[in-house]
């Protein structure tokens, strides 16, 4: 194996996981994460390797310790601690761990997350009052996102819940597709079955059990609708108690430190894109030019577009990013796209599940050392996009962390949104979201002349549906500012 010392690798990676009716039986989400860290020390056969660590690097949770790294890690009261809130994307942690690994900046770099929702609920249910512990200061570093992912008018007419912004995503590429409400939906159930066949034989699943199509196809008590054509089970479950973690050294650290080359998994490439433009704000929302952008990029430095890539875990919050990754990479649906099941069945610790697929990936690899694979990562309502490439192999080129934003910014189109529109609109896609499995709200996202865009809901129970009975997309509204008006025509 030849390589440059200096050279990016993953040396350990490791996944905890617990599941407990009882709360007070189950860690808290720091010491969750801890024990994933002391896995992939495990793995990488030193834990000397936690105690030297310069560096370590957080998403932000769903918890609310003020220095997560004091729990983590506790051994190493100085490292420096860099936490990324919601809305940074994944891959920028692991963009940067290896590009401070590859210049020297650092020497490891342990980069980890998880939740404890599961116990949260768990506590919840039973009212068993468990509490996290208290921490006291802050991480050395926060990274913050540029920009809002939502707006104001967003927020107020019902798409905050991101089930709903996805399944209008997922609704405006069924109809760019040609496909029928009936269509989609088979579709749809077919991938997510797919999805639930490889955690079947993943053990670090959340849900291990196998979904056949038809459960998806067919709402029911235990698997209700929450935004048409969504039920819950084509949803991220973040319920769960996970967590994964990374440990990132240079080739040479590597040897320094014992780790037997067969455990090393080279990075080749890292992009992300940062743009952020609000779903309502796209000319065409059933695309993501910045998922084109990050497929050239890969590449031109690594001669391989992912769509050769052998082993995938595409992001998977909701049919919808899939779907649209798919479409832009030029994968196949029918092909394998994940290497956990994805955040439905693998699991959905938010903020998180990068780190977890990325474990799943070290695996895969280790165990075909001659092939690559490919991560990639969402923040948002399909808003940034980041993917990685990995390899038990060393890379031809130096490692390098890539940020195609300026390209993805120059292939967005964009249009702007009128508030107070009134008058006639054409549906360019629309959702009806559910309250306990009851029809509340019917959403449409409109194109009106002079290219202005306008968001109207209506919770009359005649024309919710109406949507749900047909196929809005493509017909005639008549809308007044955020009301959709009774009539509507081909």
């Amino acid at each position: 194996m030849i390589h440059d010392p200096s050279s990016p690798v993953i040396v350990g990676a490791g996944i905890a996981q617990q599941r407990f009716d009882d709360p007070a039986a189950a860690s808290e989400a720091g010491l969750l994460i801890r024990t994933a860290l002391e896995l992939a020390a495990d793995d990488a056969g030193s834990r000397a390797l936690l105690d030297r660590a310069d560096v370590v690097m957080m998403p932000q949770g769903t918890w609310r310790y003020e220095n997560p790294v004091s729990i983590v890690a506790p051994w190493n009261p100085a490292v420096r601690s860099i936490v990324a809130d919601m809305g940074v994307l994944q891959q920028t942690l692991i963009g940067r761990a290896c590009s401070m690994v590859a210049d020297g900046a650092a020497e490891i770099v342990l980069v980890c997350g998880g939740e404890a929702k599961f116990r949260a609920l768990r506590s919840q249910i039973t009212d068993a009052g468990v509490v996290d512990s208290t921490t006291a200061g802050g991480p050395t570093e926060r990274l913050v996102p540029a920009h809002d992912i939502l707006t104001t008018e967003e927020i107020a007419r019902g798409l905050p819940v991101p089930a709903r912004q996805y399944a209008m995503i997922d609704t405006a590429l069924r109809r760019a597709q040609g496909l029928s409400p009936r269509e989609h939906i088979d579709a749809l159930a077919g991938l997510w079955s797919s999805f639930s066949a490889i955690a079947v034989d993943n053990p670090t699943a959340w849900n291990r059990a196998f979904i056949a199509p038809d459960v998806l196809v067919s709402p029911s008590a235990a698997n209700p609708m929450l935004a048409w054509p969504y039920t819950k089970l084509h949803c991220s479950q973040w319920n769960v108690d996970q967590a994964a973690a990374l440990i990132i050294c240079s080739a040479a650290t590597a040897a320094r430190f014992g780790v037997s080359p067969d455990r090393w998994v080279f990075a080749h490439v890292g992009v992300e894109s940062n743009l952020m433009v609000p779903l309502t704000l796209r000319a065409e929302m059933h695309r993501s030019p910045a998922v084109r952008a990050v497929d050239d990029a890969i590449a031109s430095h690594t001669g391989t577009a992912a769509s050769d890539i052998a082993h995938l875990d595409i992001y998977s919050c909701f049919p919808a990013a899939v779907r649209v990754q798919a479409n832009e990479f030029g994968l196949d649906t029918d092909q394998q796209l994940t290497v956990t099941g994805g955040m439905t069945f693998g699991g959905g610790p938010l903020n998180n599940y990068t780190l977890q697929g990325l474990a799943t990936m070290v695996d895969v690899l280790r165990r075909h050392p001659d092939e690559r694979g490919a991560v990639t990562n969402v923040s948002g309502m399909l808003t940034k996009f980041g993917a990685s490439v990995w390899s038990c192999e060393p890379p031809l080129l130096p490692f390098a962390a890539i940020d195609v934003t300026a390209a993805a910014t120059a292939s967005t189109a964009t249009v702007s949104l009128d508030p107070d529109y009134a008058g006639a609109a054409v549906v360019a896609t629309y959702t009806v979201a559910f309250d306990r499995g009851q029809p509340v709200q019917g959403i449409v996202v409109g194109d009106a002349p002079a290219g202005v865009r306008c968001l109207a809901t209506t919770s009359d129970p005649e024309l919710i549906a109406d949507m749900l009975a047909g196929d809005w997309c493509g017909e005639t509204v008549i809308v007044d500012g955020a009301t959709i008006g009774s009539a509507h025509s081909t």
